[in-house]
């Protein structure tokens, strides 16, 4: 039988700048990726209207530029190692 009491330990400092280091490279190729496409998308859409099939795929690819932009700040978190508590506290304005 299984155990689910035991919590798993933190990662090593020098992995969690790494897997950091990853999400932020993964979150910036992602939103390149996808801001291509949008344009791609609105130039089919001023050229050909609301008709063109770029045109109704550009909600879904702003979507993703949301979520890139999202594993970059869970990169630039882990790489900081702050944890959401930590976070509140050095973005409150004094």
């Amino acid at each position: 039988m299984l155990n689910m009491s035991k919590a798993t330990r933190p990662l090593a400092p020098s992995t969690r700048r790494l897997v950091g280091l990853l999400l932020l490279l993964s979150g910036a190729l992602m939103g390149l990726g996808l801001l291509l496409k949008v344009g791609i998308a609105v130039y089919s859409w001023s050229a050909l209207g609301s008709d063109s099939p770029d045109a109704t795929k550009l909600s879904l690819n702003l979507v993703g530029l949301l979520a890139s932009g999202l594993l970059m700040r869970m990169g630039l978190r882990m790489r900081r190692r702050l944890t959401p508590s930590q976070e509140r506290e050095a973005n409150e304005i004094v």
